[in-house]
């Protein structure tokens, strides 16, 4: 089963390239994330992250579906691809992050 739509497009950061190659995140699976994926604003970014429940029907059970289970790749304001990364726990790990990123006061503090 391919993915039946065709993504936006993103531009990508060198950091993101780098980081997709280490991390072995194939194109079709980041097609898949970018286009069903949830998001949530968090730590000044936006983290997009697959949650199954979410998916039509059709695609639960895909191939796809469960590659792209608890990858989370982030977009800056700009619509630009960030990084990527894996968690297992990858929905619950991102409703924990705080929803602004630290000031300088902040960094220095803690």
């Amino acid at each position: 089963m391919s993915c039946p739509v065709q993504p936006r497009a993103f531009s990508l950061t060198r950091h993101f390239l780098e980081r997709r190659a280490r991390r072995q995140l194939r194109d079709d699976v980041l097609d898949f994330i970018l286009e069903f994926g949830d998001r949530a604003r968090a730590a000044g970014m936006t983290h997009v992250t697959v949650l199954e429940r979410d998916l039509p029907a059709a695609w639960r059970t895909s191939a796809l579906a469960r590659q792209a289970r608890g990858w989370i790749v982030l977009l800056s304001d700009e619509e630009r691809l960030v990084t990527c990364y894996r968690r297992g726990d990858a929905s619950r790990f991102i409703r924990r992050k705080p929803k602004r990123r630290m000031s300088e006061a902040q960094v220095q503090r803690a």
